[in-house]
């Protein structure tokens, strides 16, 4: 498979961000900053190769704008503790902004839609030259987030992400067999399920979310895992 089939998504590794969320912060910068690191995909934007041309990534804190989250609040779980496409409380459940309608309004058109542009245009462009497109939706998560936001424990080191249909088989089993035999455990839709699907209908979308445990690349596990991501990379693009 060529790696022009291929886009990675990459919505929550950036620190970035814009003074006109900061004007309306009422906690604490430094509080800000640590809580912007802790909810963060640390690192996750270092896991890629160099020759994978379709890369998307959103440039600003997920604290800022979250990408992969529902517009309309009630389709949106996390919307209910907020934490919806503009989130209002942080991991602990603190109010940390307070903005209006109109703030809401130009974060969305300016930075939330535009980045969903930009990937509706890329993955158009692949499936007219290819006929289909793969994405993979790529995350990192730690246990403490996973308990203290969703109350669930049992994490594995690896989260694999599918929607009920939209998603390629042989890439799933692929992935989990090759982390397995990597050592690491994988599990299905926990404690993350499902996986971004561009706004376009056409059958030959094919989405996999891919989540990190943070534990299985810091504390000078990084080169590590970095040696195992791009082995697998080698992996799906000789045998997709």
């Amino acid at each position: 498979m060529k790696n022009d089939m291929f886009i990675i998504h990459i919505p929550h590794s950036s620190l970035e961000m814009p003074n006109m969320f900061l004007e309306k912060l009422i906690l604490p910068l430094d509080y800000i900053q640590k809580e912007n690191m802790f909810i963060s995909d640390y690192l996750i934007d270092k896991f890629i190769p160099n020759d994978f041309k379709n890369i998307v990534k959103f440039g600003y804190s997920r604290l800022f704008c979250d990408v992969e989250r529902y517009l309309d609040d009630d389709m949106e779980k996390m919307a209910e503790i907020g934490m919806g496409t503009l989130y209002t409380k942080d991991s602990n459940g603190s109010i940390f902004i307070k903005y209006d309608n109109e703030y809401k309004e130009n974060v969305i058109k300016t930075y939330y839609k535009r980045h969903h542009n930009k990937l509706n245009n890329i993955t158009k462009k692949i499936l007219n030259k290819y006929g289909k497109c793969y994405i993979i939706d790529f995350h990192s998560f730690s246990d403490e987030f996973v308990y203290k936001v969703l109350s669930l424990k049992d994490t594995p080191d690896i989260c694999i992400g599918i929607n009920e249909s939209g998603y390629d088989k042989k890439l799933l089993d692929l992935t989990v067999n090759y982390f397995k035999k990597q050592g690491y455990t994988v599990k299905i839709n926990y404690p993350y399920s499902g996986s971004l699907t561009p706004n376009i209908k056409d059958n030959n979308i094919y989405s996999m979310m891919i989540e990190i445990n943070k534990r299985i690349y810091l504390n000078n596990n990084y080169n590590k895992f970095y040696n195992c991501m791009m082995n697998y990379y080698d992996k799906i693009k000789k045998q997709i």
